[in-house]
């Protein structure tokens, strides 16, 4: 089979060839009538990005990239008008020979089908869209969160998450003779360690989680759900949707886990960066990049430019150059950052740059690959323009924020941590605890401890104090803020807030009379729980705190840069003071405009997705 558009070679270094694909199987499926080449061992998403698609749709004439964040659902062609046959595009696998069709509101047939099809295929190459129109009242649905289960499970300990911390919880939990629920949304175990990398002295990432993986064997009963996700939890159980295959056919099961400890590992997620163009079709984070190309090699064009305001960045522009990917420029938000990985950057030739982050991103033609980038130098209040770059993808690398969508679906209670920049996890849960990344922690060891740490305190049994050691900041230059571009009064294109469904934009226009203004969103949910901001003692009125339905836009001051919160339930004002709850309706996405800076619109569905750390 000729090798699909946007692979990278079967030899490329670092796993970046993809781990779970198998190259010696090649088959083939149809979307929307399209053959879609593919390996045994893709999804149905890292397939359809492979064959050159990048394009989930227009959201009025924004092109919105597709993306494991914002893909339509798909369901068998056969199936499409039962709810229950609908399946999420990056957690269904793709299997021979099988009819899919995409689900959601005002998809444009002409462009896909027919004469004229044919004949813009002929002119104008395949085409790189889904066709889908998004639109205030068309979100983009995940018609699977409201199904009922249809499956019921239950066992001593769920552990949501197969990072190392949930593996370092199961081991611990079935090591003690209990029986373990593992449920992981990707198909391997592990998480984004690898993207992270060891520190000195510490194991490789393969090494840590195989021996993670060896000790799951225990003296308990373990079941693994892969290709899950928990989705919310009512009545005391945990709701998770599972795809598995049934006679060779993908197929969708909500299932009701009740547990005596609920353990929650669902790491962190990568926060967007804000800027007009954000989600133009190449745009894409630096774990997801990375995540790509090791589980599938799934990499868009030969040439790219990133854009970071940490060093992991580093480490992955260096396993591309490896891969045969022309690095053309690598752009720290910080100013002259140090660390090993810059070091050694510089050491292979890759060209750097720091002190700027990108103004705005537009497409180099409507049926091509590539797009533009514009950079802007943003040093309190001085901005000054950089030359832009033409290239095929631009890696836009933000900062980290705790998935705590099942923590407050539990009821859970969160806080804004100002000096990190992080919505935090606050109070308790009976029955339910956050490790690794979703309790903040930063390093392996302290991901690792911790998942032991909360199974042997569910037992009442002693652990040792958890140690979360970091590089201290004379060797490496701590991560900076998600970067959010300079005001501009005259900005195009759309700068959104999130990359999920919420399709939540800011628009630069005249200031209001104090010089600041502000956006802030949050999302509500069916089981509305109000939250408190502790640090304040105000209520800030998000239901669930579901962090995927929006982010706030803090303190644009003429054309000071912004900063950007972890999620529309920290509503602040841009002076400081919290704003009182707002009632809105369930399944909606809301906002708040201060002054007159950066109205925005609103329209979809909060849809959550867990990026897992550890």
């Amino acid at each position: 089979m000729k090798e699909p558009a946007f692979r990278l070679p079967a030899d490329a270094p670092h796993g970046f060839s993809g781990r779970e694909i198998d190259r010696s199987r090649p088959i083939r499926f149809r979307l929307n009538g399209r053959v879609i080449p593919a390996f045994a061992g893709d999804t149905v998403l890292s397939a359809v990005l492979a064959a050159g698609l990048q394009i989930a749709g227009r959201h009025g004439e924004v092109a919105l990239a597709l993306d494991e964040q914002f893909a339509p659902p798909v369901a068998l062609a056969r199936n499409a008008a039962d709810p229950r046959g609908a399946l999420p595009m990056d957690r269904t696998p793709a299997v021979d020979r099988i009819d899919l069709v995409t689900l959601g509101n005002r998809r444009d047939l002409i462009a896909s089908h027919g004469m004229l099809g044919r004949a813009r295929h002929l002119l104008l190459g395949p085409a790189r869209t889904l066709n889908h129109r998004f639109g205030e009242h068309s979100p983009l649905l995940a018609p699977w969160r409201n199904l009922p289960a249809d499956r019921d499970l239950a066992a001593d300990v769920l552990v949501v998450g197969g990072g190392v911390a949930g593996l370092s919880a199961a081991v611990t939990a079935l090591a003690a003779g209990r029986s373990v629920i593992l449920v992981e949304r990707s198909r391997s175990l592990g998480g984004a360690l690898p993207f992270f990398g060891a520190v000195d002295n510490e194991a490789s990432p393969e090494a840590t989680i195989t021996g993670l993986v060896a000790g799951l064997p225990g003296r308990g009963q373990l079941t693994t759900l892969l290709g899950a996700e928990a989705i919310r939890v009512l009545k005391g159980e945990v709701l998770v949707h599972h795809v598995e295959l049934e006679s060779d056919q993908p197929v969708g099961h909500i299932i009701a886990i009740r547990a005596l400890q609920v353990v929650v590992a669902t790491g962190a997620f990568e926060r967007l960066p804000v800027f007009p163009g954000n989600r133009t079709p190449g745009v894409v984070g630096s774990l997801a990049a990375f995540q790509r190309a090791r589980r599938f090699g799934v990499w868009p064009g030969r040439r790219v430019v990133v854009n970071t305001p940490h060093s992991f960045a580093y480490r992955l522009a260096l396993h591309a150059r490896d891969a045969g990917i022309e690095v053309q420029r690598l752009i720290d938000t910080r100013i002259n950052p140090h660390s090993r990985f810059v070091d050694f950057c510089k050491a292979v030739g890759v060209t750097l740059a720091s002190g700027l982050v990108a103004s705005h991103a537009e497409p180099l033609a409507r049926n091509r690959i590539g797009l533009r980038v514009g950079f802007a130098v943003a040093i309190d209040d001085i901005v000054q323009d950089a030359t832009a770059l033409e290239t095929d993808q631009l890696i836009a690398a933000g900062g980290w924020q705790p998935e705590l969508a099942l923590w407050t679906s539990a009821g859970g209670e969160v806080a804004w941590d100002g000096a990190t920049t992080r919505l935090l996890a606050c109070g308790s849960v009976a029955g339910f605890v956050l490790v690794g990344a979703a309790a903040g922690y930063h390093s392996t060891a302290a991901a690792i401890a911790s998942g032991r740490a909360a199974v042997l305190a569910g037992m009442g049994q002693p652990s040792e104090p958890i140690e979360d050691r970091t590089i201290d900041a004379a060797f490496e230059t701590p991560d900076a803020e998600t970067p959010v571009a300079p005001y501009r009064a005259a900005a195009q294109g759309a700068a959104y807030l999130d990359r999920g469904a919420t399709l939540l934009t800011g628009r630069a226009t005249a200031q209001d009379r104090s010089g600041r203004s502000e956006l802030a969103a949050h999302p509500v949910a069916p089981d509305a729980r109000r939250c408190r901001d502790r640090r304040r003692g105000r209520r800030t009125g998000a239901a669930r705190c579901r962090q995927g339905g929006g982010r706030a836009l803090h303190g644009q001051r003429g054309y000071r840069r912004g900063r950007l919160a972890g999620g529309g339930h920290a509503i602040r004002h841009a002076a400081g003071a919290a704003l009182p709850a707002r009632s809105l309706r369930p399944q909606t996405a809301g906002l708040r405009t201060l002054g007159t800076g950066w109205p925005a619109v609103r329209a979809g569905l909060p849809r959550v997705r867990a990026v897992r750390r550890h």
